[in-house]
């Protein structure tokens, strides 16, 4: 087998490789079995440039490659194409959804934590999180005013 050969099937493996282990680590593949969409998003998906998917520590996993989809019955999500391998389109009823805000240094964010996944969350930095709930109207979920969380 030819040098160039052997690295490109390095390539492809390592990358099936981390393309499984992100579907975990952001707990996407946990939401999945949960949320998993029954049928495509009609609308349009926009990317969002500054998010956070997972456990929401210093390791989450899925930085900045979610699509987010919003209608009044609730939140689509998508992974960035080079990373959809193991993460097929997520739909979260709003009903199934909490929403906190916080601050991070000087970003502030919304927290979307999800019913059957309490653990996992989304955190959306900056004004997209006003955004989406612009979008939602009246089907956002309400804020709680403990849901505040300074970090």
């Amino acid at each position: 087998m030819g040098r160039p050969l052997a690295h490109l099937l390095s390539f492809a493996g390592l990358w099936l490789v981390v393309t499984w282990l992100l579907s975990y680590i952001s707990g996407w593949a946990f939401l999945a079995k949960h949320y998993r969409a029954a049928r495509p998003f009609a609308g349009r998906y926009a990317r969002i440039r500054s998010s956070q998917m997972g456990p929401l520590g210093p390791f989450g996993g899925a930085r900045n490659a979610l699509y987010l989809g919003v209608d009044p019955d609730g939140l689509h999500l998508r992974m960035f194409i080079l990373f959809r391998l193991n993460c097929p389109d997520l739909f979260i009823p709003w009903r199934e959804i909490t929403v906190g805000r916080g601050k991070s240094f000087f970003l502030e964010y919304v927290e979307f934590h999800f019913r059957q996944a309490p653990k996992i969350g989304a955190r959306i930095y900056g004004k997209a999180g006003d955004i989406i709930r612009a979008m939602a109207g009246p089907a956002w979920p309400a804020e709680a005013a403990h849901d505040v969380i300074q970090r």
